[in-house]
């Protein structure tokens, strides 16, 4: 687990309460989550009496489940969270927020399954970001002018009559992007498998729809 000293940055333009986070009694305010199809936790902004803030930081670090709209959220496995814990103004109140390293352009690594792009809402894309965290995970030349498209065609693209011609290459199971399920942000998975963002960018040269 990684923590840091600096101030708290959150998706959202302004933290809301969206639910309590609790764990076998102990409660905090959940001003913000986004968490993946499994249940673990992407982000996850929390605020309350410091005691109440740091026992469901540990519950989740031992390996328990924490519940926000009745929904358990989990942290992944031999995952290095970082943390940022700050006190809120003149109270006696803190707020903890978790981010997994896969969704930071400074902590992701190259060579996992997937990545994760958060924004400050659901309608806004941040496409910049998207791009170089995409550029980051896969050894492919990638141009900026591209991003529109990369991002339209990972969230559209259907697989399954392109890779049905081609032996031993079977189509993945959903679209190279998906939603997150998210409070106070947006949130989306990005796929990394190299063969199949080939296939995009293969796609897009041969159509004209970049060049």
């Amino acid at each position: 687990m990684m923590i840091s000293d600096g101030v708290a940055s959150v998706p959202g333009h302004t933290p809301q309460v969206c639910g309590w986070a609790s764990f076998q009694g102990i409660k905090a305010h959940a001003a913000g989550y986004a968490v993946d199809n499994m249940g673990q936790v992407i982000w996850l902004y929390v605020g309350g009496p410091q005691q109440a803030v740091r026992s469901l930081w540990a519950s989740l670090a031992g390996g328990g489940a924490l519940e926000i709209d009745q929904t358990p959220v989990r942290f992944e496995r031999e995952t290095s969270y970082v943390r940022v814990e700050t006190q809120m103004g003149m109270t006696r109140l803190y707020s903890t927020s978790l981010l997994h390293p896969q969704a930071s352009l400074l902590f992701m690594q190259p060579g996992q399954d997937c990545f994760y792009v958060l924004s400050q809402t659901p309608e806004t894309v941040p496409l910049r970001l998207f791009f170089r965290m995409l550029n980051k995970a896969l050894a492919l030349p990638l141009t900026l002018e591209w991003m529109d498209y990369l991002w339209k065609a990972g969230t559209q693209m259907n697989f399954a009559e392109r890779t049905e011609k081609r032996e031993g290459l079977a189509a993945p199971r959903e679209r190279l992007i998906t939603t997150l399920k998210a409070k106070a942000c947006g949130g989306w998975r990005v796929l990394t498998d190299l063969t199949y963002w080939m296939l995009v960018v293969e796609f897009g040269l041969k159509q004209g729809m970049i060049r």
